[in-house]
């Protein structure tokens, strides 16, 4: 939640983070809303797409969202210049998995042959709201301390390459205030929490 608070300020909003789970959500969600009050502050709800549309008229705010924001939605220009991402996106236990797992002789190979390659294609998905169009530039952070030590950390790394790779929030701050003019660090008057 820390490094949440931290990257939403390095980038001044403009910021999705992308949650494997609604419990999650609404857990990072309480533990940061303090922090974050100079914002408009969205929450997804399941079904509410229109949440989408009011993100993308605040201008610099951020949304905590699940589901559907994972996949075909586009926030072209800066309204969207920061993804975090803090749980890599494995697939949730279904009958169809447990199919699979017994299939393979352990676990390192179900994860390999069948959970590796679904968790990409969601990161992938996921890293792609922030990129929409050639003009589009930002940030794709990614929490969860599996995707440098376990390993599948390189097929992570492989399947990102085409992104610099920064390690610490001074490179974020530095790269963003290279790309962006100043008007983006610039926060709206009057901000609100929205739900």
């Amino acid at each position: 939640s820390k490094r949440i608070v931290e990257l939403i300020k390095t980038t001044n909003g403009h910021t999705a983070i992308l949650f494997t789970s609604y419990t999650a959500m609404q857990t990072v969600y309480e533990k940061t809303k303090n922090s974050l009050r100079k914002y408009k502050i969205f929450v997804m709800k399941k079904g509410d797409k229109q949440v989408i549309k009011r993100f993308k008229a605040s201008k610099n705010g951020v949304i905590y969202a699940t589901g559907s924001m994972w996949e075909g939605v586009n926030c072209v220009g800066d309204v969207l210049s920061s993804v975090i991402i803090p749980r890599l996106p494995f697939p949730m236990r279904s009958a169809v998995l447990e199919g699979k797992k017994e299939s393979c002789t352990n676990s390192v190979e179900f994860i390999s042959r069948f959970a590796v390659p679904e968790m990409i294609i969601k990161l992938r998905q996921g890293a792609g709201r922030l990129v929409r169009c050639e003009t589009d530039s930002g940030v794709i952070s990614i929490l969860d301390s599996r995707a440098n030590k376990y390993y599948y950390a390189d097929v992570i790394r492989d399947s990102l390459k085409k992104h610099p790779v920064v390690v610490s929030l001074q490179e974020v701050d530095k790269f963003m205030h290279e790309i962006k003019d100043e008007a983006f660090f610039v926060n709206e008057s009057s901000q609100k929490r929205c739900k």
